[in-house]
C-alpha cells in the first residue's frame, strides 16, 4: 500500500464512567459518527487509506466522498484495493454540493447493503465553501446523529485543521460524538449537536430588489410559475436552469400551501453566481430531517422537498413558531442563458 502502515486502526473509546479505555467489537456499535481534524496531506493519506482498506478487510461496504483532488490520491495510495466491488468513490463536490443531499445518498449506500457493515468517508466542509453552505454542512453533521442512529454505518468525517477556520473546526467538535487521536477514538469534550442546530437556525437576510409573487391557492401556482419563468429569462438563465427554478418555486409554495393557513411568498432574486428562490409562510418546520432523506413511494408529503435538496446547489431554512422561510439557491452562467 505504497509504504503505509500495515498497523489497523484500534476503535478504543474512552470510557467516561471509569475513566479507562476499553476495547469494543465494531460490529456492536451500531452508528459511529467521528471526526479527523489533519494537519498535512500526508496524514489525511495515510489515515484514509488505511481506515479504507481496513474496513475492505473486514468484508464492509466502504463509499469515499471527498473533493475530486483528493480522489485521485487516494486512488494512486490505495492501489490495488480500489478495485474492490465493495468500494464507491465519488466527486463530494458534486453530488453534495447542496450539503442536504449527503444524507440522502448515505442513506442509499446503506440500504444498497443490508448484510453489510459499511464504512462511510466524507469531506463535505472542504475549504473554499461559502459561510452559508458551511452553516448547511453543520446542520447536516448535527442532524446525522439522530437520523443513522441504530445503523450499522462507521462514519469518518475529515476536517482540514491547517485551512479551516477555528469555528469551522469548532463546530466538528460540537456535531461528532467522536474524534479521532492518532489511531484511535476519543469522546468529543464539546458534543452539543442541538446546541449546533440553534446556532444553524438564524434568520435568512431577504432581498429589497426582488420580485415576488404571492401565492394564495392552489389556482396561483401555474401563474407563479409563469412569473417564475419570465424572470428566469430576463436575467438570463438556461434552459434547464428555468426548468429546475419552476419545479423548485411550485414544490415550495405547494409545500406552503399544503401545510400552513396562509399564504407563500415567492420571491426571486440574483445572488454572485446564483439565482436564488425564496418561499416564506407562516408554517412551523417542526422535523429537519423532512426532505433529506428519499421518502420511497409511501411519502408523498415529503417528496416535494426532497426534489427541492435534490435540484438546489444550496438550501437554507429559517423557522420559529410564526413562519418558516426556505432559500433555494440555483447556480447559472448568464452568458450561456437566454438573453432578452
Amino acid at each position: 500500500m505504497n509504504g503505509r502502515s500495515s498497523r489497523g486502526l484500534a476503535f478504543v473509546i474512552e470510557s467516561e464512567s471509569a475513566g479507562v479505555t476499553a476495547s469494543t467489537q465494531i460490529g456492536k456499535l451500531g452508528f459511529l459518527h467521528s471526526a479527523l481534524i489533519y494537519q498535512s496531506q500526508q496524514e489525511y493519506l495515510d489515515f484514509v487509506s488505511r481506515f479504507v482498506s481496513d474496513g475492505l478487510a473486514m468484508g464492509e461496504a466502504v463509499m469515499v466522498a471527498v473533493p475530486s483532488e483528493q480522489l485521485a490520491l487516494l486512488h494512486d495510495a490505495l492501489g490495488a484495493g480500489e478495485s474492490s466491488a465493495d468500494l464507491q468513490m465519488v466527486d463530494i463536490t458534486e453530488v453534495a454540493r447542496n450539503p442536504s443531499r449527503l444524507m440522502a445518498m448515505e442513506g442509499a449506500f446503506v440500504d444498497d447493503h443490508p448484510d453489510q457493515r459499511v464504512r462511510i468517508v466524507s469531506q463535505v466542509a472542504w475549504p473554499g465553501r461559502t459561510a452559508e453552505e458551511l452553516i448547511a454542512c453543520v446542520e447536516h453533521e448535527a442532524l446525522v446523529n439522530g437520523a443513522m442512529d441504530g445503523y450499522q454505518v462507521t462514519n469518518l468525517c475529515l476536517y482540514d485543521g491547517s485551512r479551516l477556520d477555528d469555528d469551522v473546526l469548532a463546530d466538528a467538535r460540537a456535531t461528532h460524538p467522536l474524534l479521532w487521536s492518532g489511531d484511535a477514538l476519543q469522546r468529543s469534550a464539546d458534543y452539543a449537536p442541538d446546541a449546533a442546530l440553534r446556532r444553524c437556525n438564524r434568520p435568512l437576510p431577504g432581498n429589497p430588489g426582488a420580485v415576488t409573487y404571492l401565492v394564495k391557492k392552489s389556482s396561483d401556482l401555474s401563474p407563479a410559475r409563469s412569473f417564475a419563468t419570465s424572470y428566469a429569462g430576463w436575467i438570463g438563465l438556461s434552459q434547464d436552469g428555468i426548468e429546475d427554478l419552476q419545479l423548485v418555486a411550485t414544490e415550495l409554495a405547494s409545500n406552503s400551501l399544503m401545510y400552513t393557513d396562509g399564504a407563500c411568498q415567492l420571491a426571486f432574486w440574483r445572488d454572485d453566481g446564483y439565482l436564488v428562490c425564496e418561499a416564506r409562510d407562516t408554517g412551523c418546520f417542526d422535523d429537519p430531517l423532512v426532505g433529506r432523506m428519499d421518502p420511497g413511494p409511501c411519502g408523498p408529503a415529503s417528496r416535494g422537498l426532497y426534489l427541492v435538496n435534490a435540484i438546489s446547489d444550496l438550501v437554507r431554512t429559517h423557522t420559529t413558531a410564526s413562519g418558516t422561510t426556505i432559500q433555494a439557491y440555483l447556480r447559472f452562467d448568464p452568458s450561456a442563458g437566454p438573453t432578452g
